[in-house]
């Protein structure tokens, strides 16, 4: 699913691309995907409305109409955006397209048809699910470190994977980047927030600030069309049986809480023990009552 960083690059995208832009028509394909908070079909109301603004929130984007209508998407596990300019071949399974009066296409793509698109008033994107339980925006001035200092202490008795994961908590790091900020700090996922020294807290506050400017950096960089997943320059995340980049030890897989986690046992190495110890060869399996 998209992350900030793909979030960002694709708000930035839009935001040049769609500004100003006027809707001719609309399309909807899929209808399970849209929730529609207004009283007549999304085809007669969008027509003649214009772009004003896009904007992310944890991980969804919202985009502004002119008469104070607000689009939020949701992309979920398998959504994507595409911007398909004039003469430009479609890619994707289309759910829902909006006709732009450049000739250009905007188009919500989604096979598994997971994806939320939900179309309100302006005044009533809070009761959007979700969209106003976000924890701190992780990339605004409120995360500081004083703030995420109150967050761990609240969380103590969740292991810090989780916790980092929680979008209630922090708005919003997915499974993905989860893995990266937690190899960039050096602590094992399993590791009990309440465990966490302060030393370790403010390499994990650190961590989340150089990993997402990096990770967004890297997105950039790579300059793919917008519905494109980035994930190549990830260093642990779905790399198990691969070197760690930083020491050599073969990355790792877990599951915490129903997620798979990926890490150097050597790098993060856990606190306390585990029902499996990874640094030894394949993996030593402890008494029953630990781990």
């Amino acid at each position: 699913m998209p992350e900030i960083p793909d979030l960002v690059y694709i708000r930035n995208y839009l935001a040049g691309a769609l500004t100003g832009r006027s809707i001719t028509a609309v399309e909807v394909k899929q209808p399970v995907l849209v929730r529609n908070m207004l009283d007549s079909p999304i085809e007669e109301l969008l027509p003649g409305r214009s772009f004003r603004e896009v904007e992310q929130r944890g991980p969804f984007l919202r985009m502004g109409l002119s008469g104070e209508i607000d689009m939020v998407t949701n992309l979920m596990l398998a959504g994507r955006i595409q911007h398909q300019r004039k003469g430009e071949k479609p890619e994707g399974y289309m759910c829902v397209a909006w006709m732009l009066d450049d000739g250009s296409a905007l188009r919500l793509c989604d096979e598994k048809k997971m994806a939320k698109l939900y179309v309100c008033r302006r005044a009533d994107t809070g009761s959007i699910p979700r969209y106003g339980t976000q924890g701190v925006d992780i990339l605004s001035p409120e995360f500081t470190k004083e703030k995420f200092l109150t967050l761990v202490a609240a969380n103590a008795r969740r292991q810090v994977r989780v916790m980092i994961n929680d979008h209630t908590v922090l708005s919003a790091i997915g499974n993905a980047y989860a893995d990266e900020v937690l190899f960039e700090a050096r602590i094992h996922p399993k590791t009990f927030s309440g465990r966490l020294s302060r030393e370790e807290t403010g390499r994990l506050y650190e961590a989340i600030g150089t990993v997402m400017t990096w990770g967004t950096a890297m997105v950039e960089k790579a300059g793919r069309p917008i519905q494109v997943k980035v994930r190549e320059h990830l260093k642990v995340r779905n790399r198990k049986g691969e070197p760690c980049p930083r020491c050599g030890t073969t990355i790792r897989r877990e599951g915490v809480r129903g997620h798979d986690t990926f890490f150097c046992p050597s790098c993060q190495p856990p606190s306390r023990r585990l029902f499996i110890d990874w640094r030894t060869t394949g993996g030593t399996t402890a008494p029953p009552g630990e781990g």
